[in-house]
């Protein structure tokens, strides 16, 4: 019996090097997180302690505790699209049911506040989702808009962002950390339509020659970092660079992480204070002003844009209006983004291994996943910027 006993133990303990190994393996070898990809690394606790977590980010909630997709009861067109956009792209989330401004009553309204419309309701229905990570301490959770899109490669691109706010944390690669982004962040907005850097912070992480990075003549945004060093200056200047920064001031709310920190935070000055505005403007407000020492963390261009789908212009964007609604858009399309895994959903049925650009005139009409997904960042002190 001994005997028995001894040996069982080895072949268990050959058995678990074994998985460790292979899930190592697969972790740096060309795993780009797609629905039927062998190897897939899915470890339901994002975040422990007791090791380097950095490739939780190819997890089916891309390494934080949840995500939640606030979408309005009435739009299940949305909720089918984002559904089937996110299966293809091996990520799961839970859906956060969006409120109506009516529905907000106005004794819970923050003093002060006589905004009206669609604003109200996003507002409220983005501060739900916080309130419930307060009340069960969930540590950290991405918050989509149920139209926004992603590049097929989004997982990849999170290692990448997840290295950058380590970097920009001074949490080395290798460090155990709660989170695969590193401790110590109140908001990842990864899905901006404008944003600009802390001007005392000179530190940028820099991924060069990326294929998801959309052309400059193709960014209406109000605010923009200085871009110059990298798409204009010297010999390896090009317009295909993402950096990532402290960020201030931003605008729009297709996507962000938020820590249970940053939840705590932005609740208190955005409902228990007097607050009028919308809420990307509240949140870019606490950034911006580094409101509670609050750390915020962006890339530009954006990681997370938005689909345009076809028909009349206001199946879009249900906070702003977008034109008339007998205006119609005859194809869909998808903003700041390049591979969109939206509008290459036939692809991803078929199990196509390359997949349509946006801007063909920039990338070729086609990459394969491993191209899209290849671009590696470093680390940048920058000491010439124009701010």
């Amino acid at each position: 019996m001994p005997t028995l006993m001894k040996y069982s133990v080895s072949i268990g303990t050959i058995f678990a090097v074994g998985v460790i190994l292979h899930l190592c393996y697969v972790g740096f070898n060309g795993d780009y997180g797609l629905k039927g990809e062998a190897g897939v690394i899915r470890n339901p606790i994002a975040g422990s302690k007791a090791r380097s977590n950095l490739l939780d980010v190819y997890n089916e909630t891309l390494g934080f505790q949840d995500i939640f997709v606030v979408s309005l009861p009435e739009r299940s067109d949305k909720r089918d699209a984002i559904s089937v956009q996110a299966a293809l792209t091996n990520i799961s989330f839970t859906l956060e049911e969006a409120i109506l401004s009516a529905d907000v009553a106005k004794k819970a309204r923050p003093y002060g506040m006589e905004m009206e419309g669609a604003e109200v309701g996003c507002w409220r229905s983005h501060l739900n989702v916080m309130q419930n990570m307060v009340r069960n301490r969930i540590q950290s959770v991405l918050i989509l808009e149920d139209d926004a899109d992603w590049d097929v490669a989004i997982k990849p691109q999170m290692h990448q962002f997840a290295r950058g706010t380590r970097w920009l944390l001074d949490i080395p690669e290798n460090a155990p950390s709660r989170s695969p982004y590193g401790d110590g962040w109140d908001v990842l907005w990864i899905g901006h339509c404008s944003m600009h850097s802390h001007d005392q912070d000179k530190r940028r992480f820099v991924i060069p020659n990326d294929p998801t990075v959309h052309p400059p003549d193709k960014r209406d945004m109000m605010l923009l970092p200085d871009m110059s060093p990298w798409e204009h200056d010297g010999p390896d200047a090009n317009n295909k660079t993402r950096v990532m920064f402290q960020s201030a001031y931003g605008f729009c709310s297709a996507a962000w992480a938020i820590s249970l920190a940053g939840a705590e935070k932005i609740i208190y000055e955005l409902s228990m204070k007097p607050f009028d505005t919308a809420i990307d403007n509240g949140v870019g407000g606490i950034c911006g002003l580094k409101k509670h020492n609050a750390t915020c963390i962006a890339p530009f261009p954006p990681l997370v844009g938005v689909s345009k789908p076809a028909g009349s212009l206001d199946k879009g964007s249900d906070i702003r209006v977008e034109g008339d609604a007998a205006d119609i858009r005859e194809k869909a399309t998808s903003e700041r983004v390049v591979f969109s895994a939206r509008l290459n959903i036939d692809r991803l049925l078929n199990g196509s291994t390359e997949f349509e650009s946006l801007y063909p005139e920039s990338t070729g009409q086609f990459m394969s996943l491993k191209d899209i997904g290849s671009a590696v960042g470093h680390g940048e002190w920058v000491d010439r910027l124009n701010w």
